[in-house]
């Protein structure tokens, strides 16, 4: 059971917040160009990564936590917004898992690795929120290279 209770808590989405933005031209400012009445852009994010010894070497013990920003010009878009959400959260925690079944042949090795993750997090989760938008919205996919940083929508 303490096996589920950790893995419930490699990913921690913090309490959301939810904006209305009365124009279209004050949420594209924000989130960036093209044909969408809302945005959940992801933010306060971190990777927190330990390295442990073990067994069999030493490995990670990874989370992620992040916060969701969802802004919205029309209301009804509230619930496909959670749903890039619950993209983002299953992504992260496929994430922790990839990196919790390495293995290294030092600690050392271990840290050096987790500075570099740490380091790099934001583009990651960036890639997150790119993968869910190109998962949803299939017309994006013919206009991949114009798809803003931003992303989340």
């Amino acid at each position: 059971m303490r096996v589920l209770f950790i893995l419930l808590q490699a990913v921690i989405v913090q309490p959301p917040s939810t904006s209305i933005v009365p124009t279209l031209q004050g949420l594209h400012e924000i989130c960036g160009p093209g044909a969408f009445d809302a945005c959940t852009l992801f933010v306060a994010y971190r990777l927190d990564v330990h390295c442990v010894t073990g067994g069999r070497g030493a490995a990670m013990n990874a989370s992620v936590t992040f916060k969701p920003m969802l802004l919205l010009h029309n209301i009804r878009q509230l619930p496909h917004e959670w749903i890039h959400v619950d993209d983002v959260r299953t992504f992260a925690a496929q994430y922790v898992g990839e990196l919790e079944s390495r293995t290294f042949e030092s600690d050392r090795q271990c840290e050096e690795e987790a500075l570099r993750l740490t380091a790099g997090f934001g583009d990651r989760i960036r890639g997150f929120a790119r993968r869910s938008n190109l998962m949803r919205h299939p017309s994006l996919r013919a206009e991949r290279s114009t798809i803003s940083a931003t992303d989340g929508r």
